[in-house]
This record gives C-alpha cells, sequence and structure tokens, in this order.
C-alpha cells in the first residue's frame, strides 16, 4: 500500500513558496530543487539554458532514477519560475487550502507541480515500490517564453512519455493545446501630401484596414482563433501614410488549420494589394506586404485512448475523482515538448486564481494528485 507522508509534502510546498522565483531570478529554486534529488538518490545535472535569456539561473534541472522493472522511463515535468508579484511570499496554511497573505501570488503555479515531484523521488526511494525508469525535468522561463524548454539538451532525456503537472483543477486532464504562430505583416503605401495632393499617394492604412476588413478573426472554428492587436505606423496627419506594421496570432489545435488560417490572413492582404493599385502620373503604382510567421510552440494533441491517459482516469477513479480529458487554449511547456516528440498530458494540481493575488491550492486534490501521478507511474511498461 502506498503512503503519502502529508506533512512533509506540505511543508515541502510550504518551502518552496517562500522562495523568490519570479522569471529571471530563479537560481535559488534551482539550487533548492538540486539539493533535494540529490537526496533522494538522484542523478541530477543542471544544463547551460540560462545562457540563452536574462536570468541568475544556470539553467533546466534534468534529473533520473533508475527503475526495477523494464521500461522505458517515465517522464515528469515542472517548472521552476512564477510571475510576478512572486517575491517575499508568505504562504498561509487554512483548514482545506493554502493561499498567500493577498499581497503577493502564492506561485502554486508550478510550485505544486514541483513539491510533487520531489515527494514522488522519495517516496519511490523508501517504500522500495517496483517502478520503470524514472525521469524529471524542472524547466526555467516557463512563465515569459518557455526559454528552458525551447532550449532544453533533448539529447539527454531517454523517456518521451509521462506527464506535466502544470494545470489548475485536478478534474481536467489537458490533452489537447493549439498550435500558435506570431504573424507580423509591413504593408508599404506611397507618400504624398494629404493636404495639397492626396490623391498622389497610397495610403497603408487604407490598405491595411481594408485587408482586416476581409478577414475571419476571432473565433473561427471551435478549434482555430486569430487576432490583431498591435498596429502601428504614420508620421504626421498631413502625409498619406506610406507604411504600417502589424502584429497579431494565430492558434489552432489542429497544424492544418492554422496553416489554413495564415494563407487566409495572407491573401486577404494581396487582395487589398491589387485593389488600391492604381495609376498616378501614368504609370501604375501598387502598394506592397511583406508578412512573416513565427512558431511559438506546437499543438498538443495527445489521444484519449493512449495508455497514459487510461492510468490516469484509473488512479483517479480509485481517489474518488472525476478527471475528464479537454483542451486548452493557451499554450505551456507541453506545446513545446510536443514539438519535439514527446506525448505528455497535463495534470492539474489543485491550483486556483492562478497569476493572482488570490491564488490558492486546494489541499485535498494536491494530495490526490500525487497518488495519481504516483499510480500511473507504477502501473507504465513500455
Amino acid at each position: 500500500m502506498i503512503e503519502l507522508n502529508k506533512k512533509r509534502l506540505l511543508d515541502t510546498f510550504l518551502e518552496l513558496a517562500r522562495i523568490d522565483s519570479e522569471f529571471g531570478k530563479e537560481k535559488q529554486m534551482q539550487e533548492k530543487v538540486v539539493a533535494e534529488l540529490k537526496k533522494c538518490g538522484a542523478h541530477v545535472r543542471v544544463d547551460h539554458v540560462g545562457k540563452t535569456y536574462a536570468t541568475n539561473a544556470q539553467g533546466n534541472v534534468i534529473a533520473s532514477l533508475p527503475g526495477n522493472i523494464p521500461s522505458q522511463p517515465f517522464v515528469l515535468f515542472t517548472h521552476m519560475d512564477t510571475v510576478s508579484p512572486g517575491s517575499g511570499v508568505k504562504p498561509v496554511v487554512k483548514k482545506d487550502c493554502v493561499t498567500s497573505d493577498g499581497t503577493t501570488i502564492l506561485g502554486a503555479d508550478d510550485k505544486a507541480g514541483v513539491a510533487i515531484v520531489l515527494e514522488i523521488f522519495r517516496t519511490l526511494q523508501e517504500q522500495k515500490l517496483p517502478h520503470p525508469p524514472l525521469e524529471a525535468v524542472f524547466t526555467l522561463n516557463e512563465e515569459a517564453g518557455m526559454a528552458g524548454s525551447k532550449n532544453l539538451e533533448y539529447d539527454k532525456i531517454k523517456g518521451r512519455e509521462g506527464l506535466v503537472l502544470d494545470n489548475e483543477d485536478l478534474q481536467e486532464l489537458l490533452i489537447q493545446g493549439p498550435a500558435v504562430d506570431t504573424i507580423e505583416v509591413w504593408v508599404k503605401g506611397l507618400a504624398a501630401h494629404a493636404g495639397a495632393c492626396p490623391e498622389r499617394g497610397i495610403s497603408a492604412v487604407e490598405v491595411s484596414a481594408y485587408a482586416l476588413s476581409q478577414m475571419k478573426l476571432g473565433r473561427i472554428d471551435k478549434e482555430t482563433v486569430a487576432n490583431f492587436a498591435i498596429i502601428q505606423g504614420g508620421k504626421a496627419t498631413n502625409i498619406v501614410t506610406d507604411e504600417i506594421y502589424l502584429k497579431g496570432e494565430a492558434r489552432s489545435l489542429k497544424e492544418t488549420k492554422l496553416a489554413k488560417q495564415n494563407a487566409h490572413i495572407q491573401s486577404c492582404f494581396e487582395k487589398a494589394v491589387k485593389k488600391f493599385t492604381k495609376k498616378i502620373d501614368g504609370k501604375i503604382q501598387k502598394p506592397s506586404f511583406k508578412m512573416t510567421l513565427f512558431k511559438r510552440y506546437s499543438a498538443v494533441n495527445v489521444a484519449k485512448t493512449h495508455p497514459i491517459v487510461k492510468s490516469v482516469l484509473r488512479a483517479a477513479k480509485k481517489q474518488g475523482v472525476a478527471i475528464h480529458p479537454a483542451a486548452s487554449g493557451g499554450g505551456c511547456d507541453a506545446n513545446v515538448l510536443a514539438g519535439h516528440g514527446f506525448t505528455l498530458p497535463n495534470l492539474g494540481v489543485g491550483v486556483r486564481d492562478c497569476h493572482t493575488v488570490h491564488e490558492k491550492l486546494i489541499l485535498k486534490e494536491f494530495y490526490a494528485a500525487f497518488y495519481i501521478v504516483l499510480e500511473t507511474i507504477l502501473s507504465y511498461k513500455k
């Protein structure tokens, strides 16, 4: 029978919560995680992701624990950074939850996940449970661009299946998440004096406005959305604007739909260029545009029938928790990892109102999440 040391798990979370680890300031958290993992007999290494962005930390923490049953390794992912205001956190333990004192976030996103993983390592060591090889990765910078997972030393990780512990509600197992492309467009028109001879110009504002008016934006379908949020340009009100910059994004749970939406956006700018092409002083003048796409991260698509999903649902049922597979509209490390061939459903750890000073950790769900993760690991064999 698996025994959970609830006091130790809670104490670990409280200790982690008090460590300042806003993104860019994760060094102390990284050092704490390394120290605790070494106490469990894990092999631990720290990569050099810290060189890729402004942080006082060295890098992601990668840990492994040999198994005693033949299998591919099971991999757990959490992140060590928090959002602001996350310095000077004073956790307050109540009857059924933990909160901050109201002046900061609590940081249960994702220190609750980190605490669970550390307790998993301790429990496997102490209770001598038969288990597959276990790997755990604690990333930097998840909250501010996912530099940790984007620059992870993937060749140092043998497993490709497991769980991400970075969702809020335990009742929700995220098995889908959108691919996201950032879209930048530069529209070039033709400058002219807006008072003396506006007809000699081509307004990049009008070209852009027409293109946007032809676009499907907002909710495209149940799996796809698109939005333009930044529009910049113009020098003076008496000049026909000759250049406009636009920035937006498109998201979809299906890569094919994302590509279709991007093609649609491009076609709208092509139509606008044709519409505003005209003859000026006997010469054909046409606006132009340049559109670039930047892949922020890939889509997560884990089948409902995948063995890990089934194992999570079985373990949850034993804990009296009704978990349902769900889709997310946002992104996390799981999206980046999916692009590198990982299969990682994202399990909730009992957090509510994350990224706010009202954040809290529901203890009943926190403890249940530990059991669900451990039983899923113990049942894994591949």
